[in-house]
């Protein structure tokens, strides 16, 4: 029959290997999610699992989708696509909060299932695995505190002061070592001037050191101490 490639339905032997393609990528991209996932990360299981299926079947359609065209199309456009387009999700991974960019490694494990989707999708399905086993190991390796690879880590401190004179402020910022409050809200309090005081440094304060601040400084009436790597 003439037509017989205008079939609803496009069955042939190859679509067998198309899906187990797509399956593998899937299985890929199940165990780079779950990775993530087991420390909270933005994106996990499900959003790498889709990303590895989706870019498969992309890469399917990209190589083989076109076979019929006679070069009338040049379907490697959509793996190119594919490839600027997942930037788009990496973006909305990537936030930036307290003076610290957040997500970026997550994002940049994202693209790079885009592109082990792709290989597998392509055929390469040992290099997509081999990626896989690399990625998983380099995530969980990078993750062991080594001193070397240590990056810097923030002390964010709350602080509830009273503000005594016009010095006060001035002590303050000289007390942590600072130049500028990352949130600075003032308040009344009867006849009594207070202030909330947010502020972010490198340096790690022990307990005893902060309440040894607290003891010695007696405008300043409450301390919280957060770390944020």
């Amino acid at each position: 029959m003439q037509n017989a490639h205008l079939l609803i339905i496009d069955w042939k032997l190859d679509t067998i290997f198309w899906i187990l393609r797509i399956f593998i990528a899937a299985v890929c991209g199940f165990f780079i999610g779950y990775e993530r996932k087991t420390r909270s990360k933005e994106a996990g299981v499900r959003t790498h699992t889709i990303v590895a299926m989706g870019t498969a079947m992309l890469m399917i359609l990209s190589k083989y989708g076109f076979e019929d065209s006679q070069g009338r199309f040049d379907g490697a456009r959509i793996a190119a696509q594919v490839v600027s387009g997942i930037g788009f999700l990496g973006a909305g991974i990537i936030i930036y909060r307290r003076d610290v960019l957040q997500g970026v490694t997550t994002a940049a494990g994202v693209w790079t299932t885009a592109g082990i989707g792709m290989a597998i999708g392509a055929g390469m399905i040992i290099v997509g695995i081999v990626s896989t086993v690399f990625l998983i190991m380099s995530q969980v390796i990078l993750h062991i505190p080594f001193k070397i690879l240590r990056g810097r880590v923030f002390s964010v401190i709350k602080a509830q002061i009273e503000i005594v004179d016009e010095n006060t402020i001035t002590h303050f910022k000289k007390l942590f070592q600072i130049r500028r409050f990352v949130k600075f809200k003032s308040y009344m309090v009867g006849e009594t001037c207070m202030a909330d005081i947010e502020l972010s440094t490198q340096y790690g304060y022990t307990a005893e050191e902060l309440y040894a601040i607290l003891h010695n400084n007696f405008y300043i009436k409450s301390i919280e101490k957060t770390e944020e790597i």
